[in-house]
C-alpha cells in the first residue's frame, strides 16, 4: 500500500512541513547568520529542482553547523533520506524535528513511515494515528491513511482499520487501492461477525438470514431460499427478511407458482415496513411478468409519488412508457433514474434506445457505450467469482 514520492515531489513535501507547523519553522541562528543560511537554502531548493540530492543534504548540513537547531534543515534532510528510501536515517532526522516541535504533523507522519518499513508497526501506528486526522497534503494523507489502515488490519483491528478507510473514502471515494483496502476490511468484519452470530445465537434468525445472503452471494438460491425459511420460523418479523426471501424466490423462478410465493412474501414486507419502496417495485415487477400493465404502472407510480428519487421506480415507469412509443415522457425518468444510479447497466441500456429514438445520436452512442463497459465489468466479475466458487 505504499505510494512513493520521486525527488520531483521533493520540494512539495518540504513545503508542506513547513505548511503544517503552528509556528515559524526555524532555528535559534543569531541574525549574523540568517543571509548565509537562506543561500544555503536556496543552494539546497536548486539542487533538488536540479535532482541533485547530494548537493541537498550538504547544503542542509551546513545550516546545522551553523545552527544545530533549525528544524527547516532536519525536517528537509529527512524528506530527502524519506524519498531515497533511507528509513533510518529519515527516522533520526524526523525526530530531531520532532524534539522541537512535536506537533509538526507531516514530519510526524513521515516519521510514523519510516518506522514502518523498519519494522516498527507498534510505534508507526501510534506516530499515523496521531498524525493523520490533521494532514491536508492529500497524496501523504493518502499513504498515510493506507498504512494505519494495513497496520490495523495485519493486527487484526478490524473496527480501527474500518474507521480509517471510511475517513479515506470521504477524500478519495475513486481510488482504487483504498476501495480494495475496504473491500478486504469490510469482508473480514463480515466473516467475523457471522462467527460471533454463531456463537451468541447459533440458532437465531439472525444467523439463518445472514447464512441465506452468503447463499444468495453464491448464486445457491435453493440453498439460500431454506435458510431464509427457518429464519422465519424462529423470527418472522426481522428487518429485510420478507424482501430478501422474494428477492430468491424471484431469482429461482420467473413462473408460477413462484411468481405467487414472492408476491406474497413482499406483500408481508410491505405489511411490517409501508414506506418500503423496494418490495413496491418487486410487486410491480411480478405484475410485470404476468403482463399487468396497468397494475404494475400503478406500484410504479405510486412509489415514484412518494420518493420521486427512488431508482427503480423511474425505471419501471420508463420501461412502460417506451413501450408505448413514448419516448420524449420516458426521458425523463431515465435521467432521473441514471442520476441515482450511473452503475446500473438497464438504465444506460434504455437511455440508448430512448436516444436513439429521439434522433440524437451522440448522446445515444455515449449512453451505449457506457452499457457495453458497465456489461463487461459485470461479466467479468460473475466469471472471476465463479471460478473462485468451490466446485459442486
Amino acid at each position: 500500500m505504499s505510494i512513493r514520492f520521486g525527488l520531483g515531489g521533493v520540494l512539495v513535501l518540504l513545503s508542506a512541513l513547513a505548511a503544517g507547523s503552528q509556528v515559524p519553522v526555524r532555528g535559534q541562528a543569531s541574525t549574523s547568520h540568517t543571509a548565509e543560511i537562506r543561500n544555503y537554502m536556496q543552494e539546497a531548493a536548486q539542487a533538488l529542482q536540479a535532482n541533485q540530492p547530494l548537493i541537498a543534504t550538504q547544503a542542509y548540513r551546513n545550516i546545522l553547523k551553523i545552527d544545530p537547531q533549525n528544524v527547516d534543515a532536519y525536517a528537509n534532510l529527512g524528506v530527502i533520506a524519506f524519498v531515497q528510501g533511507d528509513w533510518a536515517a529519515g527516522t533520526e532526522e524526523f525526530r530531531e524535528v520532532l524534539k522541537f516541535q512535536p506537533s509538526l504533523w507531516k514530519a510526524k507522519a513521515l516519521l510514523g513511515l519510516c518506522e514502518l518499513h523498519l519494522g516498527q508497526s507498534a510505534e508507526a501506528a501510534k506516530l499515523l494515528s496521531e498524525s493523520f486526522p490533521h494532514l491536508d497534503e492529500p497524496k501523504l494523507r493518502l499513504e498515510v491513511g493506507l498504512a494505519l489502515a494495513e497496520i490495523w488490519y495485519q493486527a487484526g483491528e478490524l473496527a480501527e482499520a474500518s474507521a480509517t478507510i471510511s475517513d479515506l473514502r470521504r477524500y478519495y471515494p475513486d481510488n482504487i487501492a483504498v476501495l480494495f483496502a475496504a473491500y478486504r476490511i469490510y469482508s473480514d468484519q463480515t466473516f467475523q461477525t457471522v462467527d460471533a452470530m454463531a456463537l451468541v445465537g447459533p440458532d437465531s434468525g439472525q444467523l439463518h438470514q445472514a447464512l441465506a445472503e452468503h447463499q444468495v452471494n453464491e448464486g445457491h438460491m435453493e440453498a439460500a431460499i431454506i435458510e431464509y425459511q427457518k429464519a422465519i420460523e424462529r423470527n418472522p418479523n426481522l428487518a429485510g427478511l420478507h424482501y430478501e426471501l422474494g428477492e430468491a424466490l424471484l431469482q429461482e423462478s420467473h413462473v408460477e407458482p413462484g411468481l405467487t410465493k414472492a408476491q406474497q412474501e413482499f406483500e408481508r414486507a410491505l405489511a411490517l415496513n409501508p414506506a418500503d419502496s423496494t418490495s413496491e417495485c418487486e410487486l410491480a415487477k411480478i405484475q410485470l411478468l404476468r403482463a399487468n400493465l396497468n397494475v404494475a404502472h400503478d406500484y410504479y407510480a405510486g412509489v415514484q409519488k412518494l420518493n420521486p428519487r427512488t431508482s427503480c421506480a423511474n425505471l419501471g415507469l420508463a420501461g412502460l412508457l417506451i413501450d408505448e412509443g413514448k419516448a420524449q415522457e420516458a426521458l425523463s425518468y431515465l435521467q432521473t433514474a441514471v442520476h441515482i444510479d450511473p452503475y446500473d447497466p438497464e438504465i444506460r441500456w434504455r437511455l440508448a434506445r430512448v436516444y436513439r429514438q429521439l434522433g440524437r445520436k451522440e448522446d445515444a452512442d455515449r449512453e451505449l457505450t457506457a452499457f457495453q463497459e458497465l456489461s463487461k465489468v459485470r461479466t467479468r466479475m460473475q466469471k472471476s467469482y465463479e471460478q473462485a466458487l468451490p466446485a459442486k
